[in-house]
């Protein structure tokens, strides 16, 4: 999927493990789903991505489609803040841009830490207040997403349609309307989640 976001874009070849991302149309929760998402050059990928693709089309024509990322969807709101307190409690003195690598997902410390609006990154972790710390795990919680678009037929990876099953003897995979023909694999109406050995 194809974003507006350049810090998905500076991620490029990070992947964001066990997360949880939300669709929107219009500011409507419509799509919600969980597990790894690869951040690219262009934008979001992966089996999750892939799989949501032809759904995220159909919501790309009811109108503009934001996400929303959770990178801890594991832990709850007050769970996250009491970390972050926690790891500000053992480096009191450092900068937040110093710690930030033991609050933020692996690897995504370069691209998030610019997306906090009201703190900067050289505060002494112990002159940031409470509002700002709920900033953190709101960000943690929400990250922004704009998606624009699919990335159309030159880069699809996977496609829908085929024959429809009912035109096939599933047993042997021949044709019920031509004999000798066999039809099989991405011939056939069949859509799967991709995965595995499965694209």
């Amino acid at each position: 999927m194809a974003v507006q976001d350049e810090w998905i874009k500076k991620l490029a070849g990070t992947v964001l493990q066990a997360a949880r991302i939300s669709f929107f149309v219009e500011k409507k929760r419509k799509l919600i789903l969980k597990g790894d998402i690869a951040c690219t050059h262009f934008g979001l990928s992966g089996p999750l991505i892939l799989n949501a693709a032809g759904n995220v089309a159909d919501l790309l024509h009811e109108g503009t489609v934001t996400a929303q990322i959770d990178t801890y969807p594991q832990k709850d709101i007050g769970l996250l803040d009491k970390i972050i307190v926690s790891v500000f409690d053992k480096h009191k003195n450092k900068s937040l841009k110093s710690v930030w690598n033991n609050i933020a997902p692996i690897g995504t410390g370069r691209a998030l830490l610019p997306l906090l609006k009201d703190i900067v990154s050289d505060m002494k972790v112990n002159s940031i207040t409470k509002e700002q710390r709920r900033q953190i795990v709101d960000l943690l919680k929400t990250l922004p997403v704009t998606i624009i678009g699919l990335m159309g037929y030159d880069r699809a990876v996977v496609s829908d349609g085929g024959l429809s099953l009912e035109e096939v003897d599933t047993r042997t995979m021949r044709s019920k309307k031509y004999a000798n023909l066999y039809i099989t694999g991405d011939l056939l109406h069949i859509n799967r989640p991709s995965g595995g050995y499965s694209l």
